[in-house]
């Protein structure tokens, strides 16, 4: 079932509540000449009087003096004529004109605006008294038609209060022209009255008119300009167009904050928005935190009667809909559609909304009489409004056709289902998210009834979507925001993998299809981050350098707050400063990411046949995979998905795609975790044995499909990534290495990006033997970072020195890390030092209390790295840091330390740690370890691998070579001495040339 959001359309149409005349409170008169100057405060109602002639147009100015007014004019009989909050800052002036058409006396009733929240002063006067136009007149009708059609729109009359509108657009026009500063405000609100009634094409004109005249007479940092943009934001997103939209509010925002500050409405308003394009861009736990923040606002201003409350309570129904906390979102959603129906009544727009909700919640308890009874209250309001055919009745048709097909009538379900889908084919186009909805809905009840053909088409359909989908969000916003938006399709993914996996394994399409998907979407936030940073620093313009500058800056500031043990030792300020500097990161990637956006290229199709093509042919890619088996015939959504299993897609050059589930992750991970702790020890004699157990598991029943392959291209997933293939034993006894070459990919899909031709390079740089420092205080290592120095590293150094005499050596105090930062392309960078991964516990040597981000838990050692006296230890390069460096040309990179490879997985996006910094910072080539090794066995296999590569191996083979070289020494048989380092990414020789 779909849920629903309401988002705002009434966002300025200020109601002044009237009172009957008997009750008005004391009243001042006003006098030409005289200014009255009061405190006003929240609750007062401020009441003045003026003698006016017949035909009198008097001009009076309210000057606000720290406090936002709202100005209700009332004819000489006490009837309202009209309210004014032109001015919504808390400073300037309320320009209100006066027409009487009788002699009498008229009031003014001054009072603070719903968003004030702290009193003020104001000074009113009789600016100037003159004889009537019958503009004047115009205006003060097109006024009071405003005013009455704010008060019907309040309480749900959006049809009555559009003819209203539109009246007062016409004379407003006539007496200022097309582009006044009132025809301006009404067409504002026209835009809401029609975004209230789903005319999302004609809130699109209109919106956009008022926008192009408020630049013009306001400046676009006015606030209303500023909320235009962000009305005009709601619209894109409701089209399919969320990046737009988001890159268009985020400004928005600021100026409403600059210029209202947070305690205003209209900053509420802007949040709740925030918080439905971060909901539509599967990232919950942002969305939530927004909606609570608009919800506290709201309760502090006192404004808990209103449609904005209502929606932020609706929203935060839906989120913990999402994360299937039942009994919260029951509560939530009530009391929404309490307010809703007491503010609008029992048939509006927005209960309908609720209801729609509530539906989901009693679907997903299985009662299914009452989210019958939910979702068709909700059809029949919905059509009353906006016709049977409108793209918001889709929805509701949605989830009523699950509820047939939960009852087992697929027939009645597949017709609603494709009713939903032509209606979303209509209106906002094939490539909408809720068309990919209705796409996959369908093909789960094709795959339910046993119609395999239609169940792949229509999955391949939904995919072509994503596909789409995942082109369009990911070329903007942060790393964070790219990777929630992958996580809220990652669903599909496993709906895919399943229908070929237990459905259809049999089928060539099937298995053709999950293989394309795979080959799309692993490492695919990975790629579009390494774009980014690729373009800003060799395609764009010196702003967006100056950006990735302030970027890099941010990241060491994290990293010095990360490491620095005085800030640790003030309570909650390191966390505090961490999540600030986070935010700043997250905000230039955002703004980094949409201004390279046209810059980049357009990528390479990725298809299977491009990939195939792109493998030599004595190769075979392995793409593992880890998904949850799919029930389409799951009665809630609780049960949907089964736990997590392996599987693999094997493709050759001139072979079809073959497939094969491997089994539970839960079992394969226990035997991975038993290899890895006997591959730690040189001492464990078991280690053959349990190589032996994971190979059974993992890569026994590939080997059928593998042919005569003697090259193996491996994409793992989940903890697959720590696994080194090397070590793994066959039935024969066998270790991997001896029958395979052996690289790693992060998906096929590298493949394709080989093939792209690279910048040219610097010779090699070789940084070892730092001097870390010993720790100047007494117990600073229990309490920060202490590194022991490597001797061997100088000797590994000089060595590959000798091999490559080109090459820049960094030892000792010039190994810094502001050196390395300094580095350009090298066409080799090997660095030989202590290299570190955080996990769940804080290892001797490491800082305290680890960062929530795994890119500040990985990191190198550099000169200076031990704590100083003032507790910072500036030679620490995080993986964060790591990712900015430039590295574009550079062929290899070797990180010849400690745990270099690990990192935090991710399934579906590979390794956090020093092993995506490197990629990321352009990196062709890493060579990386999976455990902490010998100081003197490294040196071994590293002058070793050099030697191979001097002499013309390729970047995989040259240390498949040094591999089997300790393999065959009697003392070194133990994988822990050989199969420590792995390479990933290109395999080539370092001219390019594949053997």
């Amino acid at each position: 079932m779909m849920p629903g959001r309401f988002t705002f359309a009434l966002l300025a149409a200020a109601v002044m509540p009237t009172l009957p005349a008997r009750t008005l409170p004391a009243a001042w008169a006003l006098e030409d000449g005289r200014t009255i100057e009061r405190h006003l405060a929240r609750g007062d109602d401020h009441r003045y009087f003026v003698t006016a002639a017949a035909g009198d147009c008097i001009r009076l100015v309210i000057e606000q003096q720290g406090v936002d007014v709202i100005v209700q004019t009332r004819d000489s009989v006490g009837n309202p004529i009209a309210d004014f909050d032109d001015e919504v800052r808390r400073e300037g002036e309320e320009h209100v004109d006066l027409v009487a058409e009788a002699p009498g006396v008229y009031s003014v009733a001054i009072r603070t605006s719903t968003s004030a929240v702290t009193s003020g002063r104001y000074a009113i006067r009789i600016a100037t008294r003159r004889a009537a136009t019958a503009d004047d007149r115009a205006m003060q009708e097109s006024r009071r038609l405003r005013t009455m059609a704010a008060r019907l729109e309040a309480n749900g009359g959006f049809a009555e209060g559009q003819a209203l509108l539109e009246r007062a657009l016409r004379l407003s026009e006539s007496v200022q022209g097309p582009e006044g500063d009132d025809v301006a405000s009404l067409l504002y609100q026209l835009a809401g009255n029609a975004m209230a009634r789903r005319d999302d094409a004609r809130s699109q004109s209109l919106v956009e008119r008022a926008i192009a005249i408020f630049d013009r007479l306001r400046g676009p940092e006015h606030p209303y300009s500023a909320m235009a943009r962000s009305r005009l934001a709601t619209l894109y997103e409701r089209a399919g167009q969320r990046p737009a939209a988001e890159a268009l509010l985020r400004p928005a925002l600021a100026v409403i904050e600059q210029t209202l500050g947070t305690d205003h409405l209209w900053y509420v308003q802007c949040l709740i928005r925030q918080a439905n394009f971060r909901y539509d861009a599967g990232d919950l736990d942002t969305a939530e935190g927004l909606n609570v923040r608009a919800l506290a606002i709201l309760e502090r201003i006192q404004d808990v009667e209103s449609g904005a409350y209502a929606s932020a309570l609706n929203n935060l129904g839906e989120i913990a809909l999402g994360k299937n906390d039942l009994p919260r979102a029951e509560d939530l959603l009530r009391r929404s559609l309490a307010v809703a129906e007491r503010l609008e009544g029992p048939k509006s727009y927005r209960v309908s909304v609720t209801l729609q909700n509530l539906g989901i919640v009693a679907r997903q308890r299985l009662d299914f009489v009452g989210a019958l009874a939910y979702v068709m209250r909700a059809l029949s309001i919905r059509e009353a409004i906006v016709g049977p055919d409108h793209v918001d009745i889709a929805p509701l048709l949605n989830n009523l056709a699950n509820l047939y097909h939960l009852n087992g009538n697929d027939e009645q379900s597949l017709q609603l289902h494709f009713r939903a889908l032509a209606i979303r084919e209509r209106t906002v186009g094939p490539y909408h998210p809720g068309t990919l909805n209705s796409v996959g809905s369908i093909s789960r009840i094709y795959t339910a009834m046993g119609d395999l053909a239609n169940a792949i088409a229509f999955t391949r359909r939904a995919d072509a979507i994503v596909e789409k989908q995942l082109a369009l969000n990911l070329s903007v916003g942060s790393e964070r925001e790219k990777l929630a938006f992958l996580r809220s399709v990652g669903e599909r993914t496993d709906r895919t993998i399943s229908l070929n996996l237990i459905q259809a394994p049999d089928d060539r399409d099937a298995t053709s299809l999950a293989a394309l998907v795979l080959l799309q979407r692993k490492g695919r936030v990975q790629d579009a981050m390494a774009d980014v940073f690729a373009a800003v620093r060799h395609r764009a313009g010196d702003g967006d350098r100056a950006l990735m500058d302030d970027l890099s800056d941010t990241k060491a500031k994290l990293a010095r707050v990360a490491f620095d043990a005085s800030v640790r030792a003030r309570p909650g300020e390191r966390e505090r400063l961490l999540a600030e500097l986070e935010s700043r990161r997250e905000r230039l990637e955002a703004t980094l990411s949409e201004r390279i956006a046209e810059f980049r290229a357009e990528a390479q199709p990725v298809t299977i046949e491009a990939v195939q093509a792109a493998l030599p042919k004595n190769a075979a890619l392995v793409e593992f995979v880890v998904f949850r088996p799919f029930d389409p015939w799951a009665r809630r959504d609780l049960e949907a998905y089964g736990p997590a299993r392996y599987a693999a897609y094997i493709l050759r050059r001139h072979s079809v795609a073959a497939e094969i589930d491997l089994g539970e992750v839960a079992s394969i991970d226990r035997s991975i975790a038993a290899l890895r702790a006997a591959l730690r020890d040189p001492l464990r004699t078991d280690v053959m044995d349990r190589a032996r157990a994971v190979d059974e598991l993992v890569m026994q029943p590939l080997r059928a499909l593998l042919g005569d392959a003697t090259h193996l291209v491996i994409s793992p997933d989940g903890n697959l990534n720590l696994v080194p293939f090397e070590a793994l034993v066959d039935t024969r006894g066998r270790y991997l290495v001896e029958r395979y070459a052996t690289s790693y990919v992060t998906s096929g899909r590298d493949l394709l990006r080989m093939q792209v031709p690279r910048p040219r390079s610097t010779p090699p740089v070789i940084v070892a033997d730092p001097l870390f420092d010993d720790p100047p205080l007494a117990g600073a290592a229990s309490s920060g970072v202490y590194f022991a120095r490597i001797a061997a590293t100088g000797a590994e150094a000089r060595a590959i020195k000798d091999l490559f005499p080109d090459a820049t050596l960094l030892t000792g105090r010039r190994a810094t890390k502001a050196a390395l930062e300094q580095v350009r392309s090298p066409r080799i960078l090997h660095i030989a030092s202590h290299g570190f991964f955080l996990a769940d516990g804080v290892p001797d040597g490491a800082p305290p209390h680890a960062p929530e981000n795994p890119m500040l838990r990985a990191g190198l050692a550099l000169s200076g790295a031990n704590l100083t006296a003032s507790g910072r230890a500036d030679g620490i390069l995080t993986a964060l840091e790591a990712s900015g460096l430039d590295l574009r040309g550079t062929r290899l990179v070797t990180l010849s330390a400690c745990d270099t490879g690990i990192g935090e997985i991710r399934n579906g996006e590979g390794v956090y740690g020093l092993r995506r910094a490197f990629v990321l910072a352009g990196a062709e080539t890493l060579v990386m370890s999976l455990w902490p090794v010998s100081d003197y066995v490294a040196r071994d296999m590293m002058v070793d691998y050099y030697t191979g590569l001097r002499a013309g191996l390729g970047r995989g083979e040259a240390l498949r070579q040094a591999r089997i070289a300790l393999l065959k020494r009697p003392t070194r048989r133990h994988p822990y001495y050989w199969a420590g380092f792995i390479q990933s990414g290109e395999w080539a020789d370092l001219d390019g040339r594949r053997q």
